[in-house]
């Protein structure tokens, strides 16, 4: 008996656990392509206000001055903590107060939001999406394989 009432419990917990687990979950991870335009690239030159480097993705809020004058809060997304921080970046990557170029893909609903593609700093240091430097670090190897055969 006592077998049966603990399975008639755990039948009823379980799915509402997993309904609650899973709505956190996709709150705090999206895909890109639901929520960025990968054909557009846009630019944005502005004030850094602050750098979470967390988990799961890392966030570079901005503000930027728009053509009108006004100041918007950007929000510049990008890979998590750990995918960052094996590239070097720690919580002094991007200062606070710090004026930065953010080059990425647009936010598909309108909002003051980027995935990032590139970050050049004020002393013109490019931070770049992990993917994008893998690409241009073989190319740079590639090249110089041809320079170095054809010498």
């Amino acid at each position: 008996m006592r077998t049966k009432s603990y399975f008639s419990v755990i039948s009823r917990v379980l799915p509402v656990m997993l309904v609650g687990l899973s709505s956190n979950m996709t709150r705090a991870h999206h895909s890109f392509a639901a929520s960025y335009d990968p054909a557009r690239l846009v630019t944005v030159e502005g004030i850094v206000t602050e750098l979470q480097l967390v988990n799961p993705h890392a966030i570079i809020h901005m503000n930027v001055t728009n053509e009108a004058g006004d100041v918007e809060a950007w929000l510049i997304e990008m890979p998590g903590k750990l995918s960052l921080a094996r590239r070097g970046w720690t919580d002094e990557t991007v200062i606070p107060g710090e004026t930065v170029t953010a080059v990425g893909n647009p936010s598909l609903t309108g909002k003051s939001a980027m995935w990032w593609q590139r970050v050049t700093l004020t002393d013109g240091t490019e931070l770049l999406f992990p993917a994008l430097a893998d690409q241009l670090a073989i190319e740079a190897q590639r090249r110089e394989r041809v320079l170095s055969t054809s010498q």
